[in-house]
């Protein structure tokens, strides 16, 4: 435990000395503030309250900029490493590769909490602005589910994205790889799951886009077969993950 706590304190460091951190914190926030604005804009139009914790938490914008945010996050995780050679020299030490793996992926995931924390602010923001006749808002059951989804689908793209960079030692093509597979996902699984006109294919996609279960989370909605799903297969990347590194190791 004490050296996954100092591979883990080291990677979360790593991750705030980088210029790229800050780039990523700076595109994320400017497009999580516009999301807000324009979702302002259209609860001053007529939407419902309702509305609103599924505007912050499953709109498009913020949807489609995770898949090219989390990439910059992890491409030097693995990559880096690689081509300066200090990944040959850290496994010929006595730490595990599992632990190496999960420190990686415990620091990414928790930098990529903290590009959510404006949400916060967003949140209270819309409390204050909220009449005072109006009860129950927000609903506190919704938030929490939202964030759990937050959490998952993060988890996740960190993992396809850890992986991604465990496979080469450029990080620009770790970047482009994970992009590909999570934007191309998501768009090809959103489109499946809303202009489908096959309904097998339509329930197949309702069932693996992360659009569609952003916008359940965002509802309050906690399927366990969801959760399931999504758990195990940022498990099996974390398992491809530690694999690929220890075949460095022989």
């Amino acid at each position: 435990m004490s050296v996954f706590l100092s591979l883990f304190k080291k990677e979360f460091r790593t991750s705030f000395l980088s210029p790229i951190a800050y780039v990523v914190m700076f595109f994320f926030w400017v497009l999580s503030g516009g999301n807000f604005i324009w979702l302002l804009q259209q609860m001053t139009s007529g939407k419902s309250l309702m509305f609103a914790t599924q505007g912050i938490f499953g709109g498009m914008v913020l949807t489609f900029a995770v898949p090219f945010v989390v990439p910059l996050i992890t491409m030097r995780l693995f990559a880096e490493e690689r081509k300066l050679g200090t990944l040959e020299a850290l496994l010929t030490t006595s730490v595990r590769v599992p632990e190496l793996v999960l420190a990686k992926f415990a620091g990414a995931l928790v930098f990529y909490a903290v590009l959510w924390l404006p949400v916060l602010v967003y949140l209270f923001t819309l409390v204050r602005l909220c009449p005072q006749e109006v009860v129950g808002f927000p609903d506190g059951g919704a938030i929490w589910s939202a964030f759990v989804g937050v959490f998952l689908i993060g988890a996740l793209y960190i993992a396809v994205g850890l992986c991604m960079s465990a496979m080469t030692s450029n990080q620009i093509v770790a970047a482009i790889a994970s992009f590909a597979l999570l934007f191309g996902s998501t768009l090809v699984l959103t489109f499946m799951a809303s202009s489908s006109q096959s309904s097998s294919v339509q329930v197949l996609g309702q069932y693996y886009s992360s659009y569609v279960h952003m916008l359940d989370f965002s509802r309050g909605i906690l399927d366990s077969r969801i959760i399931v799903m999504y758990l195990c297969n940022s498990a099996w990347f974390l398992f491809v993950t530690t694999r690929l590194i220890e075949a460095k190791r022989v």
